[in-house]
């Protein structure tokens, strides 16, 4: 459950996290002059300046239909809301956050700084404060480096030319700018810059590694369903190109029972077992995959005998789909079915009835009608049995 807010700001609900305070303070701390007006200056000024960058975020989301909320905590804020956005309208709500504070506030502080307007010095302080966070932060956070909202603006430009595919180039971009950034702050000596600029390598690494992750998952599924579709040709050629980008664990045995299953589908029982042997190991091919093998190979008994323990024992997924295909393409759905009934409990009618959604689900309706048949009258085919 959300938390509820602090307050509102012109209807927006806005809350407050107890670390924000502690790092602005943090940030505001000068070892080598500790002076409580400016401390307390600073804090207030940057309490003022991100709000008014998150309402500007705020008023953005509002202009397309979305309710915004806002939550300041660590080092800055995040404005947020439930709906979607085209990438021109999410450039434009990421930078009316930046630019809000740039021009209300940041040029402003800047010509009274050039025109010499504050005279006193700790007038003169507090209008560098303001000057800090106003202009040079909102300048550091049109940087093209995620999760800031110049890396928001390159991901939704890049996501505009790669037809939805740009976050992965951004995190690439991200990571760039990162190292070019901790680099120059590195040779200035500021050395918060290079540990900001470790922090943003870091968080960009890992995004990327999990978005890399996504799109083999993503090709995985397009393959699963050429499957499905009985194109295996298109399926081992999707698992070939997935294989070839190195995945590990899950996602390595995945894709090697894929291209199994394709080149089963293709008659090729060879190489389907020497996919799962080679690429995983023997040992990591469902039991759908076991059982259809031994289908092809005419060993029906077997087969059936293995897929009633696979679809009694594996988790729902990808497998029993190709599996029950397997059986419905073998012609033994309602030899299969019988032996399902034939399970104690509900484990027995329960996977039957999964067997016929993914009857349907694979558009075997009349072997689907078969097996909702069966479960209706709650009776086995005595005259069909593997006893």
């Amino acid at each position: 459950m959300a938390k509820a807010p602090h307050f509102h700001l012109a209807g927006v609900p806005v809350r407050v996290e107890a670390s924000f305070f502690v790092i602005i303070v943090l940030l505001g701390i000068n070892p080598y002059q500790v002076e409580p007006l400016l401390i307390i200056s600073w804090v207030a000024i940057a309490f003022v300046s991100i709000l008014l960058h998150e309402f500007g975020h705020a008023l953005a989301f509002r202009r397309y239909g979305i309710r915004p909320d806002i939550n300041l905590y660590g080092m800055g804020g995040m404005t947020s809301g439930s709906g979607d956005l085209t990438p021109t309208q999410s450039i434009v709500v990421s930078l009316a956050g930046p630019l809000s504070v740039l021009v209300v506030v940041g040029l402003p502080a800047l010509w009274l700084q050039a025109n010499g307007a504050i005279a006193t010095t700790v007038g003169q302080a507090i209008v560098r404060q303001v000057i800090w966070i106003n202009f040079w932060w909102s300048i550091l956070n049109l940087l093209p480096m995620l999760p800031l909202d110049g890396g928001n603006i390159a991901r939704s430009v890049l996501d505009m030319i790669t037809k939805g595919r740009g976050r992965r180039p951004a995190e690439m971009l991200s990571i760039g700018v990162a190292i070019g950034a901790g680099l120059l702050a590195y040779a200035n000596g500021v050395y918060f810059g290079i540990i900001l600029a470790v922090m943003f390598v870091g968080i960009n690494v890992s995004s990327l590694s999990k978005v890399k992750h996504d799109e083999l998952i993503d090709e995985l599924a397009f393959g699963q369903h050429a499957l499905i579709e009985h194109r295996p040709i298109d399926a081992e050629r999707i698992a070939n190109t997935i294989l070839a980008k190195k995945p590990s664990g899950p996602t390595l045995v995945a894709a090697s029972e894929l291209l199994g299953w394709a080149r089963l589908w293709q008659g090729d029982q060879t190489g389907a077992e020497s996919a799962v042997q080679r690429y995983a190991h023997a040992g990591s091919a469902s039991g759908a995959f076991r059982a259809a093998q031994a289908l092809a190979a005419g060993r029906i008994a077997e087969g059936i005998a293995v897929m009633v323990w696979a679809f009694a024992n594996e988790p729902a997924g990808s497998s029993q789909v190709l599996g029950a295909i397997a059986i419905a393409g073998t012609g033994h759905t309602e030899l299969f079915a019988s032996e399902l009934l034939r399970l104690g409990g509900q484990v027995g009618p329960n996977a039957t009835l999964v067997l016929h959604g993914l009857l349907n689900y694979a558009g075997y309706t009349r072997e689907a009608q078969a097996v909702a048949t069966m479960l209706e009258s709650g009776e086995r085919d005595p005259g069909r049995s593997l006893d």
